[in-house]
């Protein structure tokens, strides 16, 4: 769809109905059949009438059926793996690391800093590059780049080369969950898409959040470099995956999933087993070619667009306060409690649950609230669609957004109490619990983010997804590398007391956007 306004406009969103939508394969067919004497057909401009056709079911966006539209996701996730694991499997190996390079707490925080700064940025660019060259190249070329650096780093003993090889693991892991995030974006509407977001950012968390675990295991058994051999040989496996099971999802390239793809690098030989009598060959008619620049600033765009910066920062910040939680029960639980890494990995199991039952839960209330909304709103302008009169647009940002305060006020309570708990070395027991709800309620204003920015701007998927990196990762970034110096100066308890109230605050933003829903959507229509 195009821009509905000028690019600098508050509301310059490409909001994508429940109708505007591409057609099938079976449509384009139709349509050259009908239109093959015409002017029109002869002329090649089928695109142009096309464009006007509209699908009677959100289903036929896609020729996937709904359990295969799971498959796909859970397999997208399991890539997302190789990404949300690299950050924090080495966590409780922290102190380990700061023994065996002989170096401090401060310095080897910078490891996790180097690993997040590049975590936001390398997205911009190198997703970019999935909405250009389709999604399926980029994921390898990512996979086969983090292999060889966990190798380089299971192998290295020099602290520049530790803080070198994080950063140029990002640089090549980061980006996945971005271009999943817009995979899943190519085979899903607005009706369905919370939940298979959820359901795909719930797996992909899974590992963040029980990476701890698996770190403490493979360093009590084998020593931290066991933790990046284990990492370069999942990896190794996931590549597997992909290149067997995952098929190209862009749209440029094979439509509705019902063309088979021109170039052997965007076919996987799944998709002729399971969907081959379904596909037909590529042909340039039955795919809608859009021609992309590679223009990695152009999500940045959106930073001065109110109703992009006002979702993005709030969860954000959100995002901060879960990183930092995660971060401080690392080094605490050794250095405080005495604690084992093994002990300390176990203590991750909590957070790990809720990373997963907190998105898959988050999904699916984000697609009831979508439908009773939905069925609201069309039975009040029924009336008016009969009569052909025109209705105002169903306020999907609001809907979107309606979790977003409860939420934030549970996570910032929460992490109040767990930091002042662990500073005072409470019971482990009460810092779990709470890191579990900071965990669980974190999920949910998460996969708004994403699903929101998807529905706003459904062309440049790839590019919002990873604007949202950059956005929290950035954030989180900035606080992680402050951590040991704010907890000098303002103690454990007021750090977290601290960043919950900035949090707090910056809620004023997400009620704004939801008071000023309507008139922003009235002028995108206009």
């Amino acid at each position: 769809m195009e821009s509905m306004s000028d690019p600098e406009d508050l509301t310059d969103v490409d909001y994508q109905s429940d109708n505007e939508i591409q057609p099938t394969v079976l449509e384009y067919r139709k349509v050259q059949l009908e239109n093959q004497n015409d002017e029109v057909g002869r002329n090649g401009d089928n695109k142009k009438l096309l464009l006007r056709i509209q699908s009677i079911s959100p289903d036929e966006y896609t020729i996937l059926t709904s359990r295969e539209r799971i498959t796909l996701a859970i397999l997208l996730s399991i890539v997302g793996i190789c990404s949300s694991m690299a950050m924090s499997i080495y966590w409780t190996a922290l102190t380990d690391l700061e023994k065996s390079f002989n170096t401090t707490e401060e310095k080897i925080n910078y490891t996790v800093t180097a690993y997040l700064c590049l975590q936001a940025a390398a997205p911009v660019f190198v997703s970019s590059l999935s909405d250009i060259w389709g999604r399926r190249p980029v994921i390898l070329v990512c996979i086969i780049g983090g292999i060889a650096t966990n190798i380089g780093l299971a192998v290295s003993r020099k602290y520049w080369l530790l803080i070198f090889l994080r950063a140029i693991l990002a640089i090549c892991v980061s980006p996945l969950i971005s271009i999943i995030s817009a995979c899943v974006g190519d085979f899903t509407t607005k009706r369905n898409r919370g939940g298979l977001n959820g359901l795909n950012n719930g797996f992909t968390l899974f590992g963040q959040g029980f990476a701890p675990f698996i770190g403490a295991l493979m360093d009590t058994k084998w020593n931290w470099p066991a933790i990046f051999w284990f990492s370069a040989a999942l990896q190794g496996v996931v590549l597997l995956i992909v290149f067997i099971c995952i098929p190209e999802t862009h749209r440029s390239y094979v439509g509705n999933q019902g063309v088979f793809p021109k170039s052997i690098i965007h076919k996987s030989p799944a998709q002729y087993f399971y969907l081959g009598k379904r596909c037909v060959p590529y042909d340039e008619s039955l795919v809608m070619k859009v021609r992309h620049k590679y223009e990695p600033w152009k999500p940045l765009r959106m930073i001065g667009q109110t109703t992009s910066l006002f979702v993005l920062l709030p969860t954000s910040l959100l995002f901060t306060i879960w990183t930092m939680s995660q971060t401080s029960m690392s080094v605490h639980l050794r250095k405080d409690y005495n604690y084992s890494v093994l002990h300390i990995g176990l203590c991750f199991f909590g957070p790990g649950l809720a990373t997963v039952a907190g998105t898959l839960t988050s999904g699916k209330v984000l697609d009831i609230i979508y439908k009773n909304r939905k069925q609201k709103y069309d039975e009040k302008y029924r009336h008016l669609l009969e009569k052909g009169a025109e209705i105002p647009p169903f306020n999907i940002i609001k809907v979107r957004l309606l979790p977003v305060p409860i939420c934030t006020i549970i996570i910032c309570s929460a992490s109040i109490v767990f930091g002042w708990c662990l500073q005072h070395h409470e019971s482990v027991a009460i810092i779990i619990v709470m890191s579990f709800l900071l965990t669980f309620f974190c999920m949910s204003p998460l996969n708004t983010t994403v699903t929101i920015l998807i529905d706003m701007h459904p062309q440049i998927a790839g590019g919002v997804s990873a604007l949202n990196n950059l956005f929290r990762c950035g954030m989180a970034a900035i606080f992680i590398s402050c951590l040991d110096k704010m907890e000098n100066s303002m103690s454990l308890g007021g750090t977290y007391t601290f960043i919950s109230g900035v949090s707090l605050l910056f809620l004023s933003m997400t009620f704004y956007l939801m008071a000023k829903s309507e008139s922003i959507l009235l002028r995108a229509q206009s």
